[in-house]
């Protein structure tokens, strides 16, 4: 008989003193979703100015640069926040993750801010801030390198090829040779980067992660024969953990409280509705960002395109990874969507009048 997290349950379970998780998550994921919908809702209506979207983008990069600096001087053995140590989850010292707990989700934010920042680069920025981007970015980079997060690592990389993509296609992009010029220096330093030899290690463990992947494809199994008996309204936010206890594969020896893959997590506990809501979200966000793309403002094809990419970034990411389960990176999910489907800001303008 296959558990379902149905309020009667909850009750007769709370009645008998058991410790039941469902009810606290199912809280939490809501009190999340609805900030995210209300942030969503008050970058599109409260964003008024061209000085109100850099201001939103230095944030952004401001924090990544935050994350690198500090993940670094962790590294190096220097930490000025003993509270970031995270001794009691038993961290991997080799890999550089800053403040998170995970360092693939230390990758899942710098793989959207990074975009966020190359397309900033393109909105006609003074010289002097310009090479301050310049070397944010590339230390952003060096710490999603060093996060040693092949997901992050392979997120960012399309989500690159996905703006070098719509910058060919562009007929405002005028500086191909420039753009060929600086992603050049961009590999030579990612090449300079990698050529440490806790990274090769580390890609060289593709071939011996051999055991994660099957493990992960076999929780995929569990949760496919999952999801066809919550596949109207789903197990119930938050309640993942609870419920794929009755469809783990056995063998497995991990206990699993997340899916490793955003889309799977999101339909088991929704519903397959989920996958129709989120497939028309896609579609309208994308063909916005190519509408922008055709705006004669730099600034807003620049932050419009950063933010496609890395928002792309993060959806490859998410279908090997929980990223979008962390708030700080759904935070900035967000934010880089709204950004980009947020009217343009002339239109703003002339809406106050």
């Amino acid at each position: 008989m296959q558990f379902q997290c149905h309020i009667g349950d909850v009750i007769f379970l709370f009645k008998r003193n058991l410790k039941i998780k469902c009810p606290k998550n199912y809280m939490q994921k809501c009190y999340l979703f609805r900030g995210l919908i209300v942030l969503f809702y008050l970058v599109i209506h409260t964003i008024r100015t061209r000085s109100e979207l850099r201001q939103i983008v230095y944030v952004i990069l401001g924090v990544g640069t935050f994350l690198s600096v500090f993940g670094l001087m962790k590294q190096s053995g220097f930490n000025p926040f003993p509270w970031w140590e995270y001794t009691d989850i038993g961290q991997n010292i080799s890999r550089l993750s800053s403040v998170y707990g995970n360092p693939d989700h230390l990758a899942g934010y710098m793989e959207m801010a990074v975009p966020a920042g190359l397309g900033f680069l393109m909105t006609g920025i003074k010289d002097g801030k310009r090479l301050l981007l310049v070397f944010a970015v590339l230390l952003m980079i060096t710490a999603l390198i060093f996060s040693m997060s092949r997901g992050g690592w392979i997120g960012l990389l399309l989500g690159l090829f996905f703006m070098a993509v719509a910058l060919m296609q562009s007929q405002y992009f005028k500086y191909k040779k420039i753009a060929a010029g600086f992603t050049v220096c961009i590999l030579i330093s990612v090449f300079i980067i990698i050529s440490s030899t806790d990274v090769v290690m580390r890609i060289k463990t593709f071939e011996q992660g051999e055991d994660v992947v099957e493990s992960r494809v076999s929780v995929w199994k569990g949760i496919m024969d999952m999801i066809p008996d919550y596949a109207v309204i789903g197990s119930g936010p938050g309640s993942f953990a609870f419920v794929f206890t009755q469809y783990q594969p056995p063998g497995l020896r991990a206990y699993y409280t997340m899916a490793h893959n955003d889309y799977l997590h999101f339909t088991s506990e929704i519903g397959l509705g989920f996958i129709i809501v989120t497939a028309w979200i896609m579609l309208m966000f994308y063909w916005k960002g190519v509408i922008k793309m055709r705006n004669k403002s730099r600034l807003v094809r620049g932050i419009t395109l950063g933010g496609m990419a890395g928002v792309t970034a993060i959806l490859v990411h998410s279908a090997g990874d929980f990223n979008l389960h962390i708030p700080a990176n759904a935070l900035l999910f967000t934010i880089l969507a709204s950004m980009t489907a947020a009217p343009k800001p002339e239109n703003l303008l002339h809406s106050l009048h």
